[in-house]
């Protein structure tokens, strides 16, 4: 089965079957394709697990769920407008035309959501690891995300910067599916470091109670002993944040 059938007078008189290298694409096209929904299940699934595991919190996982979905529908949007609407043809450069069929190459959005998945939550934890310490260490929560976008704003942007450089490089080949490529993967970096970070993030948690934010996790520290000269003394000890979740030695 598979081919196509030959029929003689009402008869099947055989069947034919199609190969080479574009069909095998076609089939590769709609195999990924199909299975892209399940993918993105797969990626939230383990986002919540592993954030939820190391910030010990319900919230923080779902939002950087929504912060990324919401970063990935903004990067396809823009990218449909320009590879496939042309709305920036009239700028008269190649990398930012539709190529000859109008259409994004199925492969560019396969590689980009997997790179801006890991850039995405890599931004993300880094924000709110500081956020945490700030938040065990006594402030409310929007104290804790003015303190941590003060710290650890600039060193996301720079990051965001160098990795938009890096692959702005793909707009210079010949080759249109590194064009859409590294179109993607530009907007969603700018995306995610000038506005996910600096603007959705506190928005978010401004918008939800501090014992939402950080339950099941109550704002306390815990006391252990030390010894120091011969005197015992007392050391705050705050619950685990994302790097002592990883490293902390009891």
């Amino acid at each position: 089965g598979g081919g196509t059938l030959l029929e003689w007078e009402g008869q099947q008189i055989g069947e034919v079957f199609a190969y080479g290298m574009p069909l095998e694409q076609m089939d590769g096209a709609q195999y990924t394709l199909r299975r892209m929904p399940y993918v993105g299940l797969a990626i939230a699934a383990i986002v919540c697990i592993i954030l939820g595991g190391s910030f010990g919190t319900a919230l923080i996982p779902v939002r950087a769920v929504i912060c990324i979905a919401w970063m990935l529908v903004v990067t396809f949007g823009a990218s449909v407008m320009v590879y496939q609407l042309g709305y920036l043809e009239g700028l008269g450069i190649q990398a930012l035309s539709p190529s000859s069929g109008q259409a994004l190459f199925w492969i560019s959005p396969s590689v980009a959501v997997a790179v801006l998945v890991g850039l995405g939550l890599d931004y993300d934890i880094f924000l709110m690891d500081s956020v945490m310490e700030h938040w065990q260490s006594g402030k409310d929560g929007k104290s804790a995300v003015v303190t941590s976008l003060d710290q650890a704003g600039t060193i996301i942007s720079a990051a965001g910067i160098i990795m938009f450089l890096a692959f702005g490089a793909l707009l210079a080949s010949t080759t249109p599916v590194l064009n859409q490529i590294g179109f993607m993967l530009c907007v969603g970096v700018l995306l995610d470091c000038f506005v996910t970070t600096k603007v959705t993030i506190p928005t978010l948690m401004a918008l939800v109670p501090d014992n939402a934010n950080f339950w099941p996790l109550e704002q306390k520290t815990s006391m252990r002993e030390r010894a120091f000269g011969g005197q015992t003394v007392f050391v705050q000890r705050p619950p685990p944040s994302f790097r002592r979740s990883l490293s902390w030695s009891h």
